[in-house]
């Protein structure tokens, strides 16, 4: 991937450590220095008091593990049930407040997710983690009543496409339109996570009316009303940014990843090089003095802070024919793929049923009890390569 994108140099950042931490424990007076410690309760929860942060004492269910990683420190890991595990996930994904469908299907995409993942952490020898970058996980600190009931209504239901448990991703707002998954990241299609207007109602024609076209593109974000996210507060944004700190984001995003136009003096321009069919930016340029940087997919969100998603155009912020910055207007926050949070709540206050709401962010799939007969996870790579 990184040859694809003309890298040709990779490096490998080290750091010397001076002393190897190990962590010691004090039960009942006596002190123990330990690698790895098993800590249960006959209760099966345990209070986790993080001491030194900001960060709540929380209480887990199940059992913890304290063991080394390949950090040099050490991890804590929580070893739970996937239904407890989702009492953790749901309320902290789409809140306690939404309709039960919505609910319902938060916990169905929660639990698919967990499932189909649990290999991506196989080498650090535990499953998932409890970030955004897996899902939000909390233990029970914050489980209500109208979550569990949601996991409870759902009870081992996972979402599959042709039998198989679906790349079950969320974010929390389109913008009016969801993105494909090539649109976003590299691999194999998933065509159940393709464009959908994000709309019970015909908004857009766009399949006669791509938002590839950069003037249907920039007529579609003018479309205000009508939508399932209507009125809420990412659906539509507008950020002015002035040069001096476009300017610093992007020598700090050269900095980082060690660019040969690390000194350019100004950005003169921003342009958007192509979209998707969805409207979502698949390449775009930013132009220096010193000369052009080629971006792809979301690489224009790691450079500047503004974009909130890759659902924006790009204007030049000028003051007596001077450009003093630029301008992004957009919509959506987050990937934009699959469902869409903010929009379920709407389709739940219409009364549709959680099956429905799964089926109108992921066509074409299924709602069935986990059983052996599902695939997990399956490697499509080589089936696509040898399609070509």
């Amino acid at each position: 991937s990184l040859q694809a994108k003309g890298i040709q140099t990779a490096r490998i950042e080290s750091r010397t450590m001076k002393e190897v931490p190990r962590p010691t424990w004090v039960i009942n007076g006596f002190r123990y220095t330990r690698d790895v410690l098993d800590i249960s309760s006959g209760s099966n929860v345990i209070q986790v008091d993080r001491e030194k942060d900001d960060n709540p004492n929380r209480p887990y269910g199940g059992a913890l593990r304290i063991q080394p990683n390949a950090y040099g420190n050490y991890t804590l890991v929580n070893f739970v049930g996937i239904e407890t595990y989702l009492r953790g996930v749901v309320p902290h994904e789409i809140g306690t407040w939404a309709p039960q469908p919505v609910l319902e299907a938060q916990a169905v995409l929660a639990r698919t997710y967990a499932l189909r993942n649990i290999r991506r952490f196989a080498i650090d020898n535990y499953q998932l983690c409890a970030t955004t970058q897996c899902q939000v996980y909390r233990g029970l600190d914050g489980a209500a009543a109208s979550t569990d009931k949601a996991i409870s209504a759902t009870r081992g239901l996972v979402l599959t496409y042709q039998n198989e448990l679906v790349d079950a991703v969320y974010s929390s707002t389109s913008g009016g339109v969801t993105s494909g998954f090539n649109d976003i990241w590299h691999g194999w299609d998933r065509p159940y996570l393709r464009t959908v207007v994000d709309s019970v109602k015909p908004m857009w024609d766009i399949q006669n009316r791509t938002l590839a076209d950069e003037r249907n593109f920039r007529e579609f974000l003018k479309q205000k009303k009508g939508f399932n996210e209507d009125g809420t507060d990412m659906f539509r944004w507008r950020y002015e940014v002035p040069m001096a700190q476009l300017n610093q984001e992007l020598r700090e995003y050269l900095t980082a990843i060690r660019h040969p136009l690390i000194n350019f003096k100004t950005i003169q321009n921003i342009k958007v090089l192509a979209r998707s069919n969805g409207g979502r930016i698949l390449k775009s340029a930013i132009i220096t003095d010193a000369g052009t940087i080629e971006l792809e997919k979301d690489d224009i969100q790691t450079v500047f802070e503004a974009p909130a998603s890759t659902l924006f155009h790009v204007d030049a912020w000028m003051d007596k024919n001077r450009v003093k910055g630029f301008i992004f207007t957009g919509g959506g926050f987050g990937h934009g793929v699959g469902m869409s949070q903010v929009g379920s709540y709407n389709l739940g206050r219409l009364g549709w049923s959680s099956d429905r709401i799964l089926s109108f962010y992921f066509p074409g799939t299924q709602l069935q009890p986990i059983n052996n007969s599902i695939t997990i996870w399956r490697d499509h790579s080589t089936e696509q390569t040898s399609a070509r």
